[in-house]
């Protein structure tokens, strides 16, 4: 009877960790094709594999994913000229640690939703046509060591609470 009851309780927990794991990847993978459909120019067809039926995006163009393959942890999609904007879905990638899309052609602002990435070590924005003021939000990235937004029209000043960061040590803005 006690191994019956241990059995169950394992069954329960197991499925509780599976649903939850699931959950997050489906929510990970409509942050990335929400990304997607924000690009309207992809020259290089870099995202042509960016499939929302596709459950798993650790084979997707540009994604990095955890040794365990459950997370995105890393979206690099450096110099292919993509024309878009940064969808502040991107902020629901809850595990991502790099967000590196250096040298493309994104426009717009970059989204206070950036700022819920508490595992975020690297954020590169940098050569793109980003306009508006950096969000203040950026300040809530507890881990990020560096920070790239040079060459973009971005106005007003950096947020004097990147200071407050343990980790940060390089900032490059403007």
């Amino acid at each position: 009877m006690r191994s019956y009851a241990s059995l169950q309780l394992l069954s329960f927990v197991s499925l509780v960790l599976f649903v939850t794991c699931d959950s997050f990847a489906r929510e990970e993978v409509r942050a990335l094709t929400t990304f997607k459909e924000a690009i309207y120019e992809d020259p290089h067809m870099v995202l042509s594999n960016w499939n929302a039926l596709d459950a798993d995006p650790c084979g997707w163009s540009g994604i990095s994913c955890s040794f365990a393959r459950d997370h995105v942890v890393k979206i690099n999609i450096t110099g292919l000229s993509l024309r878009g904007f940064l969808a502040p879905e991107l902020g629901r990638i809850k595990f991502l640690q790099q967000l590196v899309l250096h040298g493309n052609n994104l426009i717009g602002i970059i989204p206070k939703e950036l700022g819920m990435l508490k595992y975020l070590q690297v954020l590169d924005l940098g050569a793109n046509q980003l306009t508006g003021p950096i969000p203040p939000e950026i300040a809530n990235l507890t881990s990020v060591i560096k920070i790239n937004l040079q060459s973009n029209g971005l106005t007003g000043s950096l947020p004097s609470e990147l200071g407050n960061l343990k980790y940060f040590s390089r900032t490059l803005a403007r």
